[in-house]
């Protein structure tokens, strides 16, 4: 019992509660302060007295603010009060930390805010005043003694919710961190384990006051403590500012909460660590990214989102983040390209290839990670961010669609979120392609194709979203889509311009190159879908920007894609349609120069259009396509776009035999010269009746009138040949004389155009006899002359030859010969050398990872044809054997053409076979097989049947006589369609020049006058263009690979050349001496002396 009655009093014992202190809470006035004497008194330290001791603080801080808080001009009794602080300082001051000590000792806070705050006031009080500075030295210096460093560590480490004992604390620090320039910092900091303890600092900064409604004269913890450290960042010097930077915990927390700072605390913060830590070239780059760490740059932008849009506070986030997203000087942007990375991290490039695109081939990770939490759908200002990082950093963007797409659905449906997400879409395909792909030149292998592709039409836009927002209700969606595949399209030129000019010094992009074309088709829809938009949004005449970008879309699809993808576009129904909405009288102006464009667009995609019948009336058109079209020039010569139209017609006219553009002005130009109005002529609806009447005629029979221009050359015999002349001439000689069947008024403005135009002929320099023969007849016609005079004819300056603004041509080998520029003096054409055989054929290991319909309409089929070509026994072998494999594959498949390829592929084999294991199959035979490929995919391309013919007719080819048979075949065959004479030429022709790459290939040329046929052909009145430039490609390949003297000896290849000048597609200058040269420098020298007489003596560039 007595044991439990002594515990039971123990417990109650330690149950009573210490007795509750009750402090002195009544309101301390201060003391005025007349000497220093008195000051000191009211100071003087009294342990037992309270009262005095909080009376001698009140009357401290009365003085000392009105010191530090009154103008010096405000105060007359200010030099009295400076007096009385100088004695004071100078003779006393460690009363203040005795009661400082005191207090904290005693636990009475009101006492230890008291003296913490005036110490922190004399401190600031003490900077302003420059007389006073060795008396604030020794002050600051006897606060970092280790006593008081001990009642820094309590107060800065006091409960979170006395922060009236924290923030003197961090005021006092501040200012001795600040005081004299920071001559103190580097102390301060060296007891950080007192004054710059991590984790007193981390809980600090986390100490701020909700709701932004901080007191400038009473601020919060956090405030306080980002002040303190922002002062260290500003006084430390190199050296310990960088140990500071390496707490990496008081930088995440001084960011993490910054959107609760007031506004002028947010630019200090941005000001000076940009300053004091950014710009400085000694701080390490590791340590800038760990201070601005993706969770930093997001507590910035949730900074910026909390504040007023355009206020001073936001503008300087944005600008700050902008800075460091694009800037690499600042630390946490690296250089980067679409190459993958190197393995070190400098800018240098290493010529290495690098697989796979997932993050670990990010150099920039911090941004990769910060960038999607930007809502650049909706804010545009965060956009603008966003896209002025990509245009800094290019490995960023297929990085950051690919994180989007896993989120992101772009089904096409009319809502703000959808809007937002798709023109952000577009905003990034329009950004444009880095120089040399973000580095200062091109690395020895491609990128990946992948972010390739990502550029130009990004993951959540595939082709099936781009397809449904074709076939939309909504005109919104349906112009956005449409837009969309303009810029894409042109980009995608843009890129294989710059991938074609890497080929030239590195074999390794040729792959990328060959499928380039190809795989960007698969990522968009098929021309039929677009076409059958622009059928639809042609019925509104409220749809005239739909209208026009759809008509752009289809001619890049035409000039990008290749032949085989696209197959043929009508272009003559709309085209007729555009020209009959030209002519309507009420067309307003912003809608005329929508059409005007639409109409450009449809010509450059009509002049590829086998369709096309440029020289007759169709539907309820008045005149022919080409004679409308120079009526609405005549009638709007001042249209954006009428320098392009003019180029395309003249090169259509030309190509037709209408007229001629070997002049330095073309008969083009003359035509519209001629019929310009002025105020004494203007042409009237005989004018055009009777031109379109002549075209049409000249259409009917060319042949006719080129026998009427050789019967007035042979009238003069004493020239060979001269100027070239324009067919249009010679029909106007014919039809002239029936002008009398027209009224008199009609009559005399029909044979005043007549005239006008001879006399536009003469000034262009066509060929004096037919101008002179026209002039003459139409002088011996009775009608009234019109005093109206030509005006002066002069080159247009705004000559553009590509009216897309691609660079760098298009894709399509083909199509790009039909580009080649026409310079002033006749055809220009490039001449490319052989491609060589690479060390590397990645598709021999390829084939089998792919899908089998991947790997017959890519590429990789094409390079496993071309390996039995391979100089290397081994590479042909495997070729051989990856073909063997393709053909099982396609036995037992679905494919639509697996029949025709499996005997395409079978003939190859057997051809390669019988021509012998120790010698390479011709590159001829090479180039025909994947030729064919293309056209048996293809059952509606015009050479399907030639060619399956030709694979029926034997179990393998006899490649010497391949030339010949598809010669024959068609130069003494009709085409099985009409119009497709020259398309088949150029088909034949085109796979000729690929297939010449050895001397063994030229010598197939020499069985059946081959090449005496193909020469031949450049003197057909009606030659084209990619023709003509095809045959002087294949001398150029012929000579390259040791082919020259053949064509001196046997060809006469010197006449040939000297007779391009005068063909119907006369060549310029330029051209004829580069190929003379080619000839020259290859030949055999000493044969080709013996050969023309000349005894050895040979000039290298011209001849004898």
């Amino acid at each position: 019992m007595g044991g439990k009655r002594a515990r039971e009093a123990g417990e109650v014992e330690r149950s009573r509660k210490a007795p509750k202190r009750h402090e002195n809470t009544e309101e301390i006035l201060p003391v005025p302060v007349e000497s220093a004497r008195q000051l000191r008194t009211l100071l003087h330290f009294r342990q037992d007295d309270d009262i005095a001791l909080r009376t001698g603080q009140a009357s401290l801080k009365a003085f000392l603010e009105s010191i530090a808080n009154v103008k010096a001009d405000d105060d007359p009794d200010r030099v009295n009060k400076l007096a009385i602080l100088k004695d004071f300082i100078e003779h006393e001051q460690f009363d203040l930390h005795q009661t400082w000590s005191f207090a904290a000792q005693t636990d009475n806070e009101r006492l230890v805010i008291a003296v913490t705050s005036n110490l922190a006031l004399l401190l600031r009080t003490l900077s302003g005043l420059l007389d006073f500075r060795d008396q604030g030295l020794a002050l600051a210096k006897s606060l970092l003694q280790r006593e008081q460093l001990k009642l820094f560590s309590r107060g800065l480490s006091s409960e979170s919710h006395k922060e009236a004992l924290i923030s003197p604390c961090l005021r006092m620090l501040t200012e001795i961190v600040s005081f004299d320039g920071g001559v103190l910092a580097g102390q301060v900091f060296r007891f950080q384990d007192f004054t710059f303890n991590s984790k007193f600092l981390d809980r600090n900064l986390r100490l701020y006051r909700s709701g932004g409604d901080e007191n400038r004269r009473k601020p919060s913890v956090r405030s306080n403590t980002v002040r303190y450290i922002l002062s260290h960042l500003k006084s430390l010097n190199i050296d310990d500012r960088i140990s500071m930077l390496s707490i990496r915990t008081v930088f995440r927390n001084l960011f993490e909460n910054i959107r609760h700072d007031p506004p002028e605390l947010v630019q200090d913060i941005l000001k000076i660590i940009e300053v004091s830590v950014l710009k400085q070239q000694d701080v390490p780059r590791k340590l800038k990214s760990s201070m601005l760490s993706e969770r930093a740059l997001i507590s910035l932008v949730d900074a910026s989102r909390s504040l007023p849009e355009g206020s001073p506070v936001d503008a300087a986030i944005r600008y700050f983040l902008l800075k460091v997203c694009t800037d690499s000087d600042l630390g946490i942007h690296l250089p980067s390209s679409w190459y993958p990375p190197s393995k070190d991290n400098s800018a240098g490039d290493i010529d290495r290839p690098h697989s796979g695109t997932d993050s670990a081939d990010i150099r920039n990770i911090i941004l990769s990670k910060f960038l999607p939490y930007l809502r650049a759908h909706s804010d545009l200002q965060e956009r603008a961010l966003l896209l002025s990082t990509f245009e800094a950093t290019p490995e960023l963007v297929a990085d950051y669609l690919r994180q989007t797409v896993v989120k992101l659905s772009l089904q096409p449906k009319l809502t703000n979120t959808w809007l937002g997400y798709a023109s952000l879409m577009y905003a990034i395909v329009q950004l444009p392609v880095p120089d040399f792909f973000g580095l200062s030149s091109y690395r020895g292998f491609p990128p990946e194709m992948d972010v390739i592709l990502e550029n130009i039409v990004p993951a959540p836009l595939t082709a099936d979203v781009l397809t449904r927002c074709l076939n939309q209700n909504s005109a919104l969606i349906t112009f956005f889509s449409l837009r969309l595949l303009v810029v894409a399209l042109q980009k995608a030129s843009e890129i294989y311009g710059k991938l074609k000019a890497a080929a030239l010094e590195f074999n390794s992009y040729e792959n990328i190159l060959a499928s380039f074309e190809y795989v960007v088709a698969k990522r968009l829809p098929v021309i039929k879908d677009v076409a059958a938009t622009y059928r639809e949004v042609v019925k509104y005449d409220d749809q005239r920007m739909s209208q026009e970008a759809a008509a752009h879309a289809l001619s890049l699809y035409q000039c990008v894609m290749p032949e085989e993808v696209i197959g043929e576009v009508d272009a003559a129904g709309p085209l007729a349609a555009v020209l009959e909405a030209l002519q309507t009288p009420d067309l307003s102006v912003d809608d005329r120069s929508l059409v005007e464009l639409q109409l450009a667009h449809l010509l450059e995609l009509a002049r590829s259009s086998s369709n096309m019948l440029w020289w007759q009336r169709q539907g309820r058109m008045v005149f022919s396509p080409f004679v409308t079209i120079v009526k609405i020039l005549v009638e709007s010569p001042t249209s954006a776009t009428s320098g392009t139209v003019v180029d395309l017609l003249s090169t259509i006219s030309a190509e037709d035999g209408v007229l001629q553009s070997s002049t330095e002005l073309s008969a083009m130009d003359a035509l519209l010269a001629s019929l310009e109005p002025s105020k004494h002529w203007k042409p009237n609806l005989e004018v055009w009746r009777f031109l379109d009447d002549c075209v049409g005629r000249l259409h009917k029979k060319p042949i006719k009138y080129l026998d009427d221009l050789d019967n007035i050359a042979s009238t003069d015999s004493t020239v060979a040949r001269g100027p070239p002349s324009s067919l249009l001439a010679l029909v106007l000689v014919e039809q002239v004389p029936f002008t009398s069947r027209l009224a008199e008024s009609d009559r005399d403005t029909v044979l005043n155009w007549c005239a006008r135009f001879a006399k536009a002929l003469e000034k262009i320099g066509e060929d004096e006899r037919v101008v002179s023969t026209l002039s003459k007849l139409i002088k011996a016609q009775k009608f009234n002359s019109s005093k109206a005079k030509l005006r002066d004819l002069r080159p247009r300056l705004d000559l553009t030859s590509n009216i897309n603004g691609t660079a760098a041509g298009t894709l399509n080998g083909g199509k790009e010969i039909a580009t080649n520029a026409q310079s002033d003096k006749g055809l220009h054409i490039l001449f490319d050398p052989p491609p060589q055989e690479s060390d590397k054929h990645p598709s021999l290991t390829r084939y089998k990872r792919h899908d089998l319909e991947e790997v017959v309409q890519g590429e990789v089929l094409d390079s496993l044809i071309l390996c039995l070509c391979s100089d290397y026994p081994e590479i042909r072998r495997q070729g051989t054997t990856a073909i063997q494999y393709t053909m099982e594959r396609l036995q037992a498949s679905n494919l639509e053409s697996k029949d025709q390829l499996w005997l395409l592929l079978g003939d190859l084999v057997e051809t390669a076979a019988f021509a012998s294991e120790e010698r390479p199959l011709s590159y001829l035979a090479g180039s025909f097989a994947t030729a064919s490929r293309k056209v048996i995919l293809d059952p509606t391309s015009f050479m399907f049947p030639l060619v399956n013919k030709y694979l029926l007719k034997d179990p393998y080819w006899e490649v010497r006589k391949l030339p010949d048979y598809f010669l024959r075949k068609t130069l003494l065959e009709p085409p099985g369609e009409d119009d497709k004479f020259w398309p088949q030429i150029e088909w034949i022709l085109a796979f000729m020049v690929d297939g010449v790459r050895k001397a063994e290939d030229a010598l197939i040329f020499r069985h059946r006058n081959v090449l005496e046929r193909i020469l031949a052909l450049v003197h057909s009145p009606t030659v084209t263009t990619k023709a003509v430039t095809l045959i002087l490609q294949l001398v150029h390949r012929l000579c390259t690979v040791g082919g020259s003297t053949r064509l001196i000896t046997n060809a006469g290849i010197d006449a040939w050349i000297s007779s391009l000048a005068r063909i119907p597609r006369a060549v310029s200058s330029e051209t004829r001496e580069e190929l003379k040269a080619v000839v020259e420098q290859n030949a055999d020298a000493d044969r080709v002396a013996q050969w023309r007489g000349t005894g050895g003596m040979v000039k290298v560039n011209g001849g004898t």
